[in-house]
């Protein structure tokens, strides 16, 4: 009965930092494809010139 408790006590302390590590991944995922989503188009003739 000890290991379930344990195990149960550990999950409780480890909730805070999965919840934190998920949300920062969300927030990193959003950040980059708000910065995609609203990067400025690189001019056609520049990228004609580099070829």
């Amino acid at each position: 009965m000890e290991l379930i408790d344990e195990g149960r006590t550990t999950a409780q302390r480890l909730r805070p930092l999965v919840i934190v590590v998920v949300a920062s991944k969300l927030a990193v995922s959003a950040l980059l494809l708000t910065t995609v989503h609203f990067s400025p188009p690189t001019p056609a003739p520049e990228i004609a010139a580099l070829r």
